[in-house]
């Protein structure tokens, strides 16, 4: 319960009507409160004077010692309970009327002596002490009826009015919901929704607002994803010239540099182009039916470092893009051999899966990653380590790509490192990812 109100505080509609809840609450305080003051006064003011006259003829008629038999009669034809206790006499003209001694009474002010007066179960009881006798009168409450009717109905009409202000407050601030959805979607990439808010209020100049700002963010993206996509196709055929020239030349170090040099080159267009393809929505799979850990099976054993790799492969067949996914496992292994040695221990790569996903983790015992870097590593050309890259190569495409084509087939990556105990990169694949 505590759970959900932390949740539900967090909504600036429910706060808002939290805040409706509380006004309401505090008038019909401080209304109840201005009523129950009134009542005193109004026996006062009001009953005292026209009744204690009337009341007067009343045991007057009764006689001292009372005469029961007009009580009764009395009792029946007027609007009064009565009871009479004194000198051999305990007597009631109803039988809900219990002893004088079972009620609370103040005095009136004067100039009504021996007279006291309270209020109990609605009603207003009137109590005059004469000679050796005392006389109740339950008054009539219905004078005060119509009052009372008049609080009830301001109460429901007060409780009728958070209602309609629940209802029309919840209509004015939906919006916000839609727009919070709508916003969440733009932030994790969907670009193409935009936020609707009819009409000319601040909510919908703020969802015109935020069209802009994803039309300006996208156009800016594909801006981007062009002038990239354009510059690794064009260097492309200079580096076709240059492997054709590099061949013609004569076997020196130079030679074998320079082709080096040009093959890394020739890798990171292909990272670049792919990276872009992948990160497109809805980016094209050629999805097959594969055995995931026959197809991890063939990347580890045409790779160089595969004498260093321990695999422990559970069956399991899934439809998955097999060229991307081996690019997947190849820039994986390639990771953790690049960042341990062989003195470090084995690289184990696992393969689990359970009711409803795949997990394939890579876990090597090599120089490990710091904390703080470990959130980044999965962004393009982000390297932790620069100095450390240029001796072991990359340009922090690789992580990258391996969350494209994970993301792409609906499933995500895992990073846990430590520094100086190795890094363990899981990825999870759904079993159906239709």
């Amino acid at each position: 319960m505590l759970a959900y109100l932390q949740r539900k505080w967090q909504s600036l509609i429910f706060r808002l009507l939290f805040y409706f809840l509380i006004a309401i609450l505090a008038l019909a305080i401080v209304l109840g409160v201005s009523f129950a003051k009134r009542v005193r006064p109004h026996v006062q003011n009001e009953i005292l004077p026209n009744v204690e006259r009337y009341i007067e003829y009343l045991i007057d008629d009764i006689g001292i010692p009372p005469d029961l038999v007009v009580a009764q009669r009395l009792a029946d034809e007027l609007p009064f309970e009565l009871r009479i206790e004194g000198q051999g006499v305990d007597w009631s003209s109803s039988p809900r009327l219990g002893a004088i001694s079972g009620y609370h009474f103040e005095p009136a002010p004067a100039p009504y002596d021996n007279v006291y007066f309270s209020h109990h179960r609605r009603a207003e009881y009137l109590l005059v002490e004469l000679r050796d006798y005392r006389y109740l009168f339950v008054v009539d409450n219905s004078f005060r009826l119509g009052q009372e009717r008049r609080h009830g109905f301001l109460f429901v009409f007060l409780g009728l009015i958070f209602f309609v202000l629940y209802f029309a407050i919840r209509r004015l601030f939906r919006p916000l919901e839609t727009m919070s959805q709508q916003v969440r979607g733009i932030g994790e990439g969907d670009l193409e929704q935009t936020v609707d808010v009819p009409g000319k209020n601040e909510l919908a100049l703020l969802a015109a607002g935020i069209n802009r700002m994803s039309a300006q963010i996208k156009s800016m993206l594909e801006g981007k994803s062009a002038l990239l996509l354009a510059i690794s196709h064009e260097l492309r055929s200079p580096m076709t010239r240059m492997r054709v020239n590099l061949e013609l030349l004569d076997e020196s170090d130079i030679r074998k540099k320079l082709i080096e040099d040009l093959h890394e080159m020739e890798n990171l267009v292909a990272a670049i182009l792919e990276s872009e393809r992948l990160n497109r929505r809805h980016a094209p799979l050629n999805l097959s039916r594969c055995a995931l850990g026959d197809l991890v099976e063939g990347v580890i054993r045409d790779h160089p470092c595969r004498q260093r790799i321990e695999t422990r492969l559970s069956p399991v067949e899934l439809d998955i893009d097999p060229m991307r996914i081996r690019l997947l496992v190849k820039n994986l292994v390639d990771n953790a051999c690049q960042y341990s040695q062989a003195a470090d221990g084995p690289i184990d790569v696992v393969l689990n899966h359970g009711q409803h996903e795949v997990t394939l983790e890579f876990h090597d015992r090599g120089v490990g990653i710091e904390a703080q870097e470990i959130p980044r590593l999965t962004e393009a050309f982000y390297r932790p380590d620069s100095a450390r890259q240029r001796d072991t190569g990359g340009y922090g495409l690789g992580l990258y790509l391996c969350r494209l084509i994970a993301e792409a087939h609906g499933g995500n990556i895992d990073i846990e490192s430590l520094p100086g105990r190795g890094t363990k990169v899981a990825v999870r694949l759904p079993l159906d990812n239709s």
